[in-house]
């Protein structure tokens, strides 16, 4: 009997080969940035209080236009070992129930993202992680008229982690922009399962196992393979990843 990873993984490969793109978020737009922390705590985990990020936003299904979709906003820092942190952000709810749920938007503003799987950091409790755009992103969830925007604009976040039904408490801020000439734009994939610092878990831990598995025979379905952890320090020193 096949084994439940090899069903997950072949199954994503093959829709992803059939697709010739992600089975998710196939287009999107690359940027680059900076992420300035705001606690403390938080800060001891990417190893100081600023760090450039490399990012991604996207549309989910890829509908065409302004056709209302979910939304995601994928971001890589490096930890305090200089390993790469990846989180896969999408529009959510932001309350207790709607967290769970991926929420199609009708705009770049409007969006909320959130990581619709809790982390827990050191063994605490679980908490989830929310990012709010500033209010002059584009009114339209259109990838032109983000990719117009960016050109001559900044785009920015409020990071934030919230438990189940406990206020949220500010991460960071990051500021992204179109990547300059010359320099690293977004890594071929984000793997926020793959790709997060010792002591930080995403739960539960057998649903991230099956995302993990998914997001391998993306990966294989592209003809990408996981970056090791200097991949993702060279990516912030202007050299590519396969």
């Amino acid at each position: 009997m096949p084994r439940p990873d090899r069903i997950v993984a072949q199954a994503f490969s093959t829709l992803t080969w059939i697709r010739h793109a992600r089975v998710f978020h196939p287009d999107g737009l690359p940027l680059t940035g900076a992420l300035h922390a705001l606690d403390d705590d938080y800060a001891r985990l990417i190893g100081a209080p600023d760090r450039p990020v490399l990012a991604r936003m996207s549309k989910a299904v890829g509908l065409p236009g302004g056709i209302p979709d979910a939304l995601g906003l994928a971001v890589r820092v490096l930890d305090w070992q200089d390993r790469p942190w990846d989180l896969a952000l999408a529009t959510t709810g932001t309350g207790p129930v709607g967290r769970f749920v991926l929420r199609p938007v009708r705009s770049w503003v409007e969006a909320r993202y959130g990581s619709l799987m809790p982390y827990s950091f050191f063994d605490g409790p679980p908490e989830w992680i929310f990012a709010e755009p500033d209010s002059a992103q584009p009114h339209s969830v259109s990838l032109e008229s983000l990719c117009e925007y960016r050109d001559g604009h900044r785009l920015d976040f409020v990071l934030c982690a919230a438990s189940l039904l406990g206020p949220p408490r500010p991460l960071a801020e990051i500021t992204l922009s179109r990547p300059e000439i010359g320099e690293h734009a977004a890594p071929g994939f984000f793997d926020p399962v793959l790709n997060r610092p010792p002591g930080v878990e995403l739960l539960p831990r057998a649903v991230a196992t099956v995302r993990q598995w998914a997001y391998a025979g993306s990966r294989r379905g592209r003809g990408e393979h996981a970056p090791v952890a200097e991949e993702g320090l060279a990516a912030f020193q202007g050299q590519n990843i396969r």
